[in-house]
């Protein structure tokens, strides 16, 4: 039944967060007020049904929240005056942030799950050695048992679900097992034969046997109807083409449109619906992006002159990716350079900057694809594909050969080489061993070309590569702690305190505004590498017989569901706050004054109110955090067995992961300077 949930437990989430939004809706509408109005202290556009208001010179006022209303009350007359009206057009509006009973609310619900972890690990005296050593034989056995057929990378049987971690928070005792084989569990089903007999199990496009899935019960779906449409090839080549019409759009606008950015559409296109929507996809669906990757359909058309023909036939170099630049340290790169721009320079704001870097972003791509084989930079060199890549370790999707039997017998590799009916793996991967999907693209290549028809999609429960034991990387776990950097960093800049800051700065190294900015940029950046490796230093030195370098490596996988959530957060502020004004944007991209649906004049109202918003944001930083202690724990299993030293040695790591998911609540609880206002 636990298996069950947790392979549940992502789309219960999505059905919580869509049943709040529309039930938020539903209490608005229920007011028996209606109109949309905007509030004049902070520019917000809010419904006159749930909206605080106050009287004044005969006329009804409406706020977005209290301290909106009290700031009007106290001085009416300095929040009516035309030029004020205006600066909030031009500006933007000033989104409320968590009320404090809310944001202590949600520390103190940190505070509670990270001290159930101490009681968890650090109860009871320390195992005897022959039961540590079967403890450090199961994390073995457990790993394997991820890469049986049809596991889809669900970790483990003892203690491999948040369910069963949110048990032990709950006061049961991790027990250590003396090694020997495991025991039959309900959900473990026999393997049916690698291959059916004659005549049974033949795909419907004929191509040869069918390989019988072996099943681990709801330890995994098959999505095997998804498969069997994504291999009618053209279906990728038309979702392409849609999405470089959006793309173009966006550049055209960008380059020709009103540089007035309520009135453009590539701005909010851009950076509210595309990158907040971004995260959400991975949440959900992975690296589905680059399945319709306009840049790379972009490059790949030109390389190829044509829409659909094999690799082998384009017009590129084919040479290899340099040896010393087989990383992610370019993206890397690429990544805090995007950042700096965007919030440096004020891109979101400039709808011509906006259209520059896009093209910059295709020129990297079709570059790539007339010099390297295959698609080297979305292995190495795509900011966009590797900071999906990390975040889709917690996919609940994953493309992976069912049958570990199958892939033995195979004699021609055809998913890594290719034949006629598709390309090899364009990203260097080898279908049968993959277990991870950081390097993945789901281009679905392998899907086609499989003559075993082995290779398909399957559903699994959330951060299942997370906890699977494997190499880690010191270029990921950099990009991972950065990626949390980041991602606050982007908050912070969107206080209003961050001007004085800036100007603080400017004023004690008589520099200009960009050098202040990049020096409080690179600060941001470098305080929670340093405090994060010195934590992991201290835990060195506290518990364990590993190097620091090594365990800030290995516990860096663990912060990811912080930064996803809280990044998840932050952007459904926007995409829900700002998202629906592209329905009016969408009659004129280019505000130029057309009315192409009819949808011009609409004041488009947010698709929540500010107290939906908060809780779903509370509830996101607290989803992300009950993960990252989950992840940290089977991290600590692995790399300390006795349970008194993980206990110790965990300690540092915990506090990390207590600072930056109360810094997360902190960010949401501060006022933020929205992108656009109409």
């Amino acid at each position: 039944m636990i298996r069950r949930l947790t392979l549940a437990l992502p789309w219960l989430f999505l059905a919580l967060v869509l049943g709040m939004i529309a039930w938020d809706q539903l209490r608005v509408r229920s007011a028996g007020v209606s109109g949309v109005t905007r509030d004049p202290v902070c520019g917000m556009e809010v419904r006159r049904a749930v909206a605080p208001s106050a009287d004044h010179g005969g006329a009804t006022w409406y706020f977005c929240a209290p301290e909106c209303r009290a700031q009007f009350v106290a001085d009416p007359g300095a929040w009516l005056r035309p030029e004020v009206a205006r600066d909030a057009a031009r500006d933007g509006h000033l989104m409320r942030g968590l009320p404090t009973w809310m944001y202590q609310v949600g520390v103190a619900f940190v505070l509670l799950l990270s001290f159930g972890l101490f009681e968890a690990i650090g109860r009871g005296k320390a195992a005897p050695a022959a039961q540590a050593k079967g403890s450090m034989a199961l994390g073995r056995r457990e790993c394997l048992a991820s890469s049986r057929p049809g596991d889809g990378g669900t970790p483990g049987l003892n203690g491999s679900s948040p369910l069963d971690f949110a048990g032990r928070l709950g006061g049961l005792e991790l027990t250590a097992r003396a090694e020997g084989p495991a025991l039959p569990l309900p959900w473990d089903r026999p393997a049916p034969a690698a291959h059916a007999g004659p005549g049974q199990g033949m795909p419907r496009d004929g191509r040869g046997p069918a390989v019988a899935r072996a099943h681990t019960g709801p330890a995994l779906i098959d999505l095997s109807w998804a498969n069997r449409i994504l291999r009618w090839a053209p279906l990728q080549t038309i979702a392409r083409a849609v999405f470089v019409v959006f793309f173009l759009v966006i550049v055209a606008a960008g380059l020709f449109g009103n540089q007035n950015p309520a009135m453009n559409i590539a701005p909010l296109l851009t950076w509210t619906i595309w990158w907040a929507g971004l995260v959400f996809l991975v949440l959900y669906a992975g690296k589905a992006w680059c399945w319709v990757c306009p840049w790379d359909a972009v490059a790949t058309w030109m390389e190829r002159l044509s829409f659909r023909s094999p690799r082998r036939s384009g017009l590129g170099l084919g040479l290899k990716w340099p040896r010393w630049g087989r990383n992610i340290w370019f993206a890397v790169g690429l990544f805090v350079l995007l950042t700096w721009i965007e919030l440096g320079m004020g891109i979101t704001m400039i709808p011509r900057a906006t259209a520059w870097v896009a093209l910059g972003m295709l020129g990297l791509s079709v570059a790539s694809a007339f010099l390297f084989e295959r698609k080297s930079f979305c292995r190495y060199g795509c900011l966009v594909g590797r900071v999906s890549g990390l975040y889709a370790l917690f996919s609940p999707i994953e493309l992976r050969a069912a049958s570990p039997d199958a892939c033995a017998d195979c004699k021609t590799a055809d998913c890594f080489r290719g034949n006629e009916r598709g390309d090899g793996c364009p990203t260097f991967e080898f279908p049968r061993v993959m277990k991870l999907n950081t390097y993945c693209i789901l281009c679905t290549e392998c899907v086609r070309t499989c003559p075993h028809d082995n290779v398909g999609l399957r559903l699994r429960p959330w951060a299942a590569d997370l906890v699977r034991e494997g190499k880690p990387r010191v270029d990921e776990a950099f990009l991972a702690v950065i990626l949390l950097a980041m991602t606050g960093f982007h908050g912070l800049t969107m206080t209003p305190s961050w001007p004085a800051w800036v100007a603080a700065t400017r004023e004690a190294i008589g520099g200009g505004e960009a050098t202040a900015f990049s020096l409080l940029m690179a600060a941001m950046m470098a305080v929670p590498i340093l405090l994060f490796w010195g934590l992991s230093r201290l835990a060195a030195i506290w518990t364990t017989p590993h190097r620091t370098g090594k365990l800030f490596v290995a516990y860096a996988y663990a912060l990811l569901p912080i930064a996803l959530f809280y990044h998840l957060a932050h952007n459904a502020e926007h995409f829900l706050m700002e998202g629906p004004k592209v329905l009016a944007l969408a009659s004129d991209p280019f505000g130029w004054g057309w009315n192409l649906f009819g949808t011009a004049r609409w004041s488009m109202p947010p698709l929540i109110t500010l107290e939906g918003l908060w809780v779903i944001q509370v509830l996101m930083v607290l989803v992300g955090h009950v993960y990252s202690l989950w992840i940290s724990e089977r991290t600590a299993r692995r790399l300390v067995p006795e349970r008194r030293r993980a206990f110790l040695g965990q300690m540092p790591i915990l506090a990390a992961m207590v600072l930056f998911s109360v810094y997360s609540l902190w960010l949401l609880k501060q006022p933020m300077e929205m992108r656009s206002a109409m």
